[in-house]
């Protein structure tokens, strides 16, 4: 018996050696096989019979898929409910540590800041478990909070998109760093249209300026661009303002125009029709909070303004107050001489909401000093500061706001300021008789 099993085992392990990698296939197939018959025999019966569960046919009780279904939607309720008032408690910070316009708040509007925040985290706590409708949350913060505490420093929510920085963006930062704009290699088309001229009535010359920045993205593909080139932009203006002779009237539209002013409105508007020079001098104070620090750095980076000073050093002859959250600052001087033959008629500015935001308040000023006849519309649109934000760390939503507190020489702030002008925009019909393009 024994030599027969001897004999036995030897021809079996010499038939599997010389079929191994039949054998093996063999095995795997099996395998596999049965790992399908798995899943496939309760699929199959669930689609036979919609009533037969996964659960069921593998004899689960049903009273546990139940305890666990139950306890899946507590624990996406308390996620979301942590998600949201995290959130909430991280913008609070973020706006307490780094935005300047808290005081003007509480002097315009009323609010205690602190106050706010506990009332409306308190209300949140109530609603943040179990509210499931889109777009929920976003709308709570902008209607029960941010709206309360106005647009000073375009404090607003908004949705970037994917895969750029933290907070950097156009004018200052979106861009600057970009390799493709200077990429020789990579050609980065130039849009055309960015100025137009028509002749409105006899003596009347109408001027469209779209942008004041030179580089720009695609919303959605994040393609760049260019605005314009400045050079052939220069060539274009000086040529129109050298041709004004016989015209009374120039209304020059930069309706829209939220940035660029220094760059572009300066030298190529400004400068050009003036009749004599001007000098100005303008103040940015903001807190020692990390994305002010930033944001001062990236915007005194661009301009060449080199560092930040004590707010007490800057503040010496000051007639307003500062606010107590600020603690750095700089200044920018702007020297402008006349780059050409002033136009001896009457220049109309055409602006809008967008025109009056961060530092632009100082250019637009200077330029009613210079004679400007300011006209200005209201745009329920306008977004206002546009360069800045900061990301909240589980929602995706975006806080951006400006974390710079501009003023004049005096340390008034140009938010308090507001808006200046001389006649609002459905003033112009009347006075020339013309209808804008």
């Amino acid at each position: 018996m024994g030599m027969r099993w001897y004999v036995f085992r030897t021809r079996v392990s010499s038939f599997f050696a010389r079929h191994r990698k039949t054998t093996r296939r063999i095995y795997w197939i099996c395998a596999v096989a049965v790992v399908i018959l798995i899943f496939a025999i309760p699929m199959y019966l669930h689609r036979r019979n919609p009533n037969v569960h996964l659960v069921d046919f593998h004899g689960v009780p049903r009273e546990y898929f139940t305890f666990m279904r139950e306890w899946n939607r507590a624990s996406s309720q308390a996620r979301r409910e942590q998600i949201r008032l995290n959130d909430f408690t991280v913008m609070v910070e973020r706006l307490s540590d780094n935005y300047p316009f808290l005081e003007l708040v509480a002097r315009q509007n009323g609010v205690d800041y602190t106050e706010l925040a506990a009332a409306v985290f308190d209300e949140l706590s109530e609603v943040a478990r179990y509210e499931t409708s889109p777009g929920f949350f976003s709308n709570f913060l902008t209607e029960q909070y941010l709206s309360v505490l106005g647009n000073f420093g375009g404090l607003r929510l908004t949705s970037e998109p994917a895969g750029i920085s933290r907070w950097i963006t156009q004018p200052y930062f979106f861009g600057y760093y970009d390799w493709r704009f200077d990429n020789e290699q990579l050609e980065v088309p130039v849009r055309e249209g960015n100025i137009a001229s028509e002749i409105l009535a006899e003596g009347i010359m109408y001027l469209r300026v779209n942008s004041f920045l030179p580089k720009g993205y695609e919303p959605i593909t994040r393609n760049p661009f260019f605005y314009f080139c400045f050079d052939s932009d220069k060539e274009y203006l000086m040529g129109l303002y050298g041709n004004l002779y016989g015209f009374d009237d120039l209304i020059i539209d930069i309706r829209g125009i939220g940035s660029g002013f220094r760059d572009y409105f300066v030298p190529l508007i400004l400068a050009p029709l003036l009749h004599e020079p001007m000098d100005m001098r303008f103040y940015a104070f903001h807190s020692q909070g990390s994305f002010a620090n930033e944001v001062s750095y990236a915007y005194r980076a661009w301009y060449g303004l080199g560092e930040a000073a004590c707010k007490s050093t800057l503040a010496q002859d000051f007639t307003y107050d500062l606010p107590e959250n600020v603690a750095l600052g700089f200044s920018t001087a702007v020297t402008v001489r006349p780059t050409g033959a002033a136009f001896g008629g009457q220049i109309w500015l055409l602006t809008d909401s967008d025109n009056f935001s961060g530092p632009n308040f100082a250019y637009l000023l200077m330029a009613r000093d210079a004679g400007f006849t300011i006209l200005y519309e209201d745009n329920p649109d306008s977004i206002g500061w546009a360069t800045s934000f900061t990301s909240l760390p589980h929602s995706g939503i975006s806080v951006r706001f400006n974390p710079l507190f501009f003023t004049d020489e005096t340390g008034r702030s140009f938010e308090e300021i507001g808006v200046v002008y001389d006649y609002p925009l459905s003033y112009l019909g009347a006075m020339l008789g013309v209808t804008l393009p």
